[in-house]
């Protein structure tokens, strides 16, 4: 019982540790939008050049992670995007957790599958522009 607490408070540490860096990524893209210079484009433009920056940034940040974490995720170039409006600029970044796990589960007889795991984590950050 002890070995099963120890490696679920290890697993657990590695799943938040993981989170914790996805939602960096999704930050600095969002944050990424930030720098771009409204002078230089129609308001028409600006829009769709702050999708483009926001979404560059996403997949240099993602890039720069271990295999382990970008293992279950599709980079499709479309995670970032502006709302209808033009005022908001949101980017998600969703992983499969449960084909490619971060973490394997261990099956402890009357316990099942230990420790339990999410089947997705996802990290989003939005901001107005």
């Amino acid at each position: 019982m002890v070995v099963a607490m120890l490696y679920g408070a290890a697993a657990y540490g590695i799943l938040f540790f993981g989170k914790y860096e996805m939602q960096s990524v999704v930050d600095q893209a969002a944050s990424a939008a930030l720098r771009v210079d409204r002078t230089r484009y129609t308001a028409d433009d600006l829009s769709g050049q702050v999708a483009t920056i926001a979404n560059t940034a996403l997949a240099q940040g993602w890039a720069s992670k271990s295999q382990r974490l970008r293992a279950g995720v599709e980079i499709t170039g479309n995670e970032c995007q502006v709302d209808g409006s033009g005022d908001f600029l949101s980017c998600t970044l969703s992983r499969d957790n449960k084909t490619e796990p971060m973490v394997p589960q261990l099956t402890f007889g009357f316990l099942g599958k230990f420790p339990p795991m999410p089947d997705t984590m996802s990290a989003e950050a939005t901001m107005a522009f």
